[in-house]
């Protein structure tokens, strides 16, 4: 018999500047998407219906730049969580919202709020405390191929109630909605991008990973398209700070119950990530209020 592969070697160092960097560019893509999203909204006859929309945003070459970024920011996070757990990489991700910022200012002609700042420090804040207890090596234990079927299964549940739940709320509601699924859609595959890595270094296929392989395809792709409407409707702090609220907390959770990663510090530890992450979120929502909003939000 072929001996196994062996495990992929974390490296943490590294996979936190990757996710420095990774950060960076979903910050720009965040910021051009916006931009694209606000024109777009303001094209054609009916610009707030979905065809029209997304029909004015594929012809505008600013909204593309903003998906090449992402896309160059998702392929530095899929090397970042080889190279680490994601308990450890996923945080660094919400530094997006703060580097969006300036750069979503910057290209509507605008100084940022000193709320706004207030809120990113907080933010900052909650992030530096989760970053301490984030394990300081990666999972190297195979995920169990029943429990990858399960997230995947979960996370559609979790993705048609958002939308059938996010159709009934006015439009603020709608676009916080679309945000919560699209960091919904990032969270779920930010978890499985490590064990799908794992499997295909291993080999042969299970049909755990093959599934998560899948969801790790589609879901990205389900995320941009929910981003954009969110972006439309809520403006970019809304839409950013609710997906990055939702997008680590998924992922952390993964981690921990499927991944079987951990945070130190035992139940102090644990009593202050829960401690931590209330700060963060305290922070995100205060961004949400801070944050301007489009002057003729969707219906």
């Amino acid at each position: 018999m072929r001996p196994p592969a062996p495990p992929l070697e974390a490296h943490p160092v590294a996979a936190v500047l990757l996710a420095l960097c990774s950060a960076f560019l979903y910050a720009l893509a965040a910021a051009l998407q916006r931009l694209a999203a606000a024109r777009a909204a303001h094209e054609g006859t009916h610009p707030r219906d979905g065809r029209e929309f997304f029909a004015a945003l594929v012809r505008m070459p600013l909204w593309w730049a903003g998906i090449g970024s992402m896309a160059c920011g998702a392929a530095v996070h899929v090397v970042a969580l080889g190279l680490g757990s994601v308990t450890l990489v996923q945080p660094v991700g919400v530094l997006a919202l703060v580097l969006a910022l300036p750069l979503d200012a910057r290209l509507e002609h605008r100084t940022v709020r000193r709320a706004e700042w207030a809120s990113a420090a907080v933010l900052v804040a909650g992030l530096a405390g989760l970053l301490t207890l984030a394990p300081h090596h990666a999972e190297t234990r195979p995920a169990g191929s029943g429990g990858l079927v399960v997230t995947a299964v979960v996370a559609a549940v979790a993705l048609a109630l958002i939308a059938l739940v996010g159709n009934r709320l006015g439009w603020r509601g709608r676009a916080v909605s679309r945000a919560a699924g699209a960091g919904l859609c990032a969270g779920v595959t930010s978890g499985l991008v490590r064990p799908v890595l794992h499997g295909l270094h291993r080999g042969p296929l299970e049909a755990g990973v093959v599934v998560a392989g899948i969801a790790v395809v589609v879901l990205p792709v389900i995320g941009v398209l929910l981003l954009q409407t969110a972006y439309r409707d809520g403006g970019l702090d809304a839409a950013l700070a609710t997906q990055t609220t939702i997008d680590p907390v998924v992922a952390g959770t993964i981690g921990i119950v499927v991944l079987d990663e951990r945070f130190e510090g035992g139940a102090t530890g644990a009593g202050f990530a829960v401690l931590c992450a209330a700060v963060t979120v305290i922070g995100l929502v205060a961004l949400i209020r801070a944050g301007p909003t489009p002057a003729h939000p969707g219906v």
